[in-house]
């Protein structure tokens, strides 16, 4: 008898640790979600768009003003001033190269400036590189103003690799 009273209350305990996991397991289910519902809306008027009312205009058609250059920020001509000096020291002290890096510097502030390109150009003939000299020299004179003393010199400079 003992041995079922035993087995009885083995079958119970066993029952019961089997109910209390099942419990415990089905207090954790999530509960199903619910599908939102999204209510559909009238699209939203669009707004009329009016053309401006333009006011009859003639038309006038400015005269055309030649510029020879842009202006040049104040900033921009002292620099470039600057490194043209720099650059001209260079060249008389014969150091060339030293010239070229320096009117390199300031072409990157003014590619306009044609005094640059006359450095330029002077420097590349002392280097024997005549075909680089003569392609600064043409530069230099789209840019000089016509009639000024660096016109004259970068044309002297060109006819003299011309030759």
């Amino acid at each position: 008898m003992r041995n079922g009273f035993l087995k009885n209350t083995l079958l119970v305990g066993v029952l019961g640790f089997v109910l209390v996991n099942l419990v415990g397991c089905a207090g954790n289910v999530k509960p199903e979600p619910t599908a939102v519902v999204v209510e559909k809306s009238a699209p939203a008027p669009v707004p009329e768009v009016k053309s401006p009312v333009k006011p009859p205009v003639d038309p006038i058609i400015p005269e055309a003003v030649p510029q020879a250059r842009a202006p040049i920020p104040v900033a921009s001509s002292n620099a470039t001033a600057s490194l043209v000096s720099q650059a001209r020291a260079q060249y008389q002290a014969k150091n060339y190269q030293g010239a070229i890096a320096i009117a390199e510097r300031a072409l990157r502030i003014d590619r306009r400036a044609p005094d640059v390109y006359l450095i330029l150009a002077q420097s590349y003939m002392q280097l024997a590189n005549p075909q680089v000299a003569l392609q600064f020299v043409q530069q230099g004179i789209r840019y000089a103003q016509a009639g000024t003393d660096l016109a004259q010199t970068l044309m002297q400079v060109r006819d003299s690799l011309q030759k």
